[in-house]
């Protein structure tokens, strides 16, 4: 796998679409397809591509690549489409999702390879099936293989596989979970982070005062921040350093 850069000169964004309360935003398969389809009209009239897509029962996860201005059109446009039609064919009343949508600017390449498994992972993460058995994300599409594709067309393949450096690489990438310094390791490639890169998402993901808000957190929801964070591709050194919560509390995250 080729080395990445340090930063990414292109507009890469992690976007989360959330039902409002975390309500449900598909009541079936026909609401899941309408929701890709959407995305795929809204697609074609907007200079904008989708690296890595996921459906989840009450959020949606993409990694999209554009400019804000145009991301905030078009997840504009996404959301009043769909709203409509779920109010229509379900009989609901009111908004379906929360006002925004969130954004994450993504600056760093190994931060976006971090983001693209992240993406992929949330239903095993989850419980509900592995990332290669989901049929609901764009990790099928990427891996290839003669299985049915929900929302083929909506990924931009290409220029996913192109991250990795070949779909092998993509594949081992998404299996390797548990590595002890939380990110993956492809044919000798590690990619680092330094710590003021470090500190900086930390606070992105959760405030400026992450620390003592990660520490303060119930077991379940500090696990799952430590995990991100590793996901993301800080170290446990890293993690360990920032917070000062010990190293096998973080490893058994």
């Amino acid at each position: 796998m080729r080395q990445p850069r340090c930063e990414l000169s292109s507009n890469f964004s992690h976007v989360t679409q959330r039902g409002l309360g975390r309500r449900a935003l598909f009541e079936d398969d026909v609401d899941k397809r309408r929701y890709l389809d959407t995305l795929k009209r809204m697609m074609s009239e907007y200079d904008a591509s989708i690296l890595a897509w996921t459906l989840m029962m009450n959020h949606v996860p993409l990694l999209m690549k554009t400019t804000p201005a145009t991301l905030s059109r078009f997840m504009q446009r996404v959301g009043i489409s769909y709203a409509q039609y779920f109010n229509g064919r379900h009989g609901h009343v009111g908004k379906v999702f929360q006002n925004r949508f969130s954004s994450e600017a993504i600056e760093m390449e190994d931060h976006l390879l971090a983001t693209i498994r992240y993406i992929h992972r949330n239903a095993e993460r989850a419980q509900i099936a592995s990332t290669p058995d989901y049929p609901w994300s764009s990790y099928r599409e990427i891996a290839g293989g003669n299985r049915v594709l929900e929302g083929e067309g909506l990924c931009d393949v290409a220029a996913a596989c192109d991250l990795f450096g070949s779909m092998d690489n993509f594949i081992r990438f998404h299996q390797l979970i548990n590595e002890q310094d939380g990110f993956a390791r492809i044919d000798g490639y590690r990619p680092r982070i330094c710590d003021s890169d470090a500190r900086a998402i930390a606070q992105r993901y959760f405030g400026a005062e992450f620390s003592d808000h990660i520490v303060g957190l119930p077991k379940l929801e500090r696990d799952k921040a430590l995990r991100l964070l590793k996901d993301i591709g800080l170290s446990i050194r890293q993690i360990e350093r920032l917070t000062g919560i010990g190293r096998g509390i973080i490893t058994k995250a």
